[in-house]
Order: structure tokens, then sequence, then C-alpha cells
């Protein structure tokens, strides 16, 4: 799955650089697992699983790059975790980094993520 295929799973707002900009942050044939859109501004944050890395990604705006906030290989990661509420966060454990956090741009999404981020940790797969 690619970049582009994984974020249009996610309800999206009007943000150029999540399609422009963060794509460039990836190798180029990165298989993408899931994305997680970060609450909707002019520099969202993204959250991307890979089938070798995840990472916390920021759209830098036109003077500046889009960047990498966090990365850690996909074998560090070792939960996620999100519960509804007023300015909740999804979480991924990591052995490396601790707690990576973001709060989601919409809850379904976040939710999804969270589930479908769980079952593939625990099978190595995502659910059919």
């Amino acid at each position: 799955m690619t970049y582009a295929t994984a974020l249009n799973r996610n309800e999206l707002f009007e943000s150029p650089g999540l399609r422009r900009d963060i794509p460039a942050l990836l190798d180029e044939h990165e298989e993408v697992l899931l994305v997680l859109p970060g609450v909707a501004g002019t520099f969202p944050d993204v959250m991307i699983a890979t089938a070798h890395r995840f990472l916390l990604a920021s759209v830098a705006g036109p003077m500046k790059k889009a960047k990498v906030k966090k990365e850690v290989p996909a074998a560090e990661v070792s939960g996620v975790e999100y519960r509804p509420g007023l300015l909740s966060r999804a979480k991924v454990r990591t052995g490396s980094q601790g707690t990576i956090a973001m709060v989601p741009h919409r809850k379904a999404d976040a939710e999804r993520f969270a589930r479908e981020f769980t079952h593939l940790i625990h099978t190595g797969t995502l659910p059919a």
C-alpha cells in the first residue's frame, strides 16, 4: 500500500502538505501500512506506520520542508492506545522513544488506527 492509499482511508481536511510534502520523507517503494492525520491546522502532524518503521512527521510550510519529529524501527513498537475525549491523544508505545503521542483530527479515524495497529502488532498483518 502507498502513503496516498493509506491517507485516503481517513476523513481528510484541506492540507496540501499532507499530500505533497510528507511523501518526500518516505522511501520511494516503502510499504505504508497505516496513516493517522493530526488535528487540522496549517502545519499538521501525521503518524505513519510502514513495514519497517513508525514515524511522527510534520508539515512545515512553504519555506521549510516536512520533517520527521520522531522515528523508531517497527520492531520497537509495543502498543498503541486511544481513548476518545476532548483533546485525547493517540499514543504509540516504543522501546527507545517512550510514548509518541499526537492529537488526531477525527475520533473515528483514531479508533480505527488504534484497532488496526494493535492487530498489526500482535499478528504481523493488517485486519482483513
